[in-house]
């Protein structure tokens, strides 16, 4: 990453891992867990990460589901939105939405790197609490194809 230039970030970018460290790698989404991160130009950024094979709520209301319904599909789902903020290597997520309510009017610092092959490594440089163990961590994310371009057809 270059100092000062968020243009690198900005687009849209699809999950390829998110691994924890520890004394033993977790996958708190499981190894094939799915997302998009979002950087726009003006700022605003925005993170969906999703387990697979989330069940869907019995009554099929939006704001319905029962108490264990609404808690497991919490349990497989991160999220939040807000401000983004580039210096060095380090891009500051400036939360004001999350669905993890701690961290909403926090900053989130991440260690951000582009490897030989154009994926973006999000390295945590706060460490998180898992299972009650602290622990660090990478997400991996790839260019989101456009849904005009034939490619992105899998």
């Amino acid at each position: 990453m270059h100092s000062g230039t968020p243009q690198h970030l900005v687009g849209s970018w699809r999950l390829v891992s998110y691994r924890l460290s520890g004394s033993d790698a977790a996958y708190p989404l499981g190894k094939d867990a799915h997302g998009l991160i979002v950087y726009t130009d003006d700022g605003h950024m925005s993170v969906q990460i999703s387990a697979p094979g989330r069940s869907a709520y019995t009554d099929g209301e939006v704001h319905g589901g029962t108490g264990a319904e609404q808690a497991e599909a919490a349990r497989g789902y991160l999220a939040y939105a807000g401000t983004y903020t580039v210096t060095d290597d380090i891009v500051e997520h400036h939360v004001e939405h999350s669905l993890f309510p701690n961290w909403e009017n926090a900053v989130l610092p991440r260690r951000a790197t582009l490897d030989e092959n154009h994926r973006l490594h999000l390295k945590l440089v706060k460490p998180v609490i898992v299972d009650g163990q602290e622990r660090g961590g990478v997400l991996t994310w790839e260019r989101a194809e456009s849904p005009g371009n034939p490619r992105s057809q899998k």
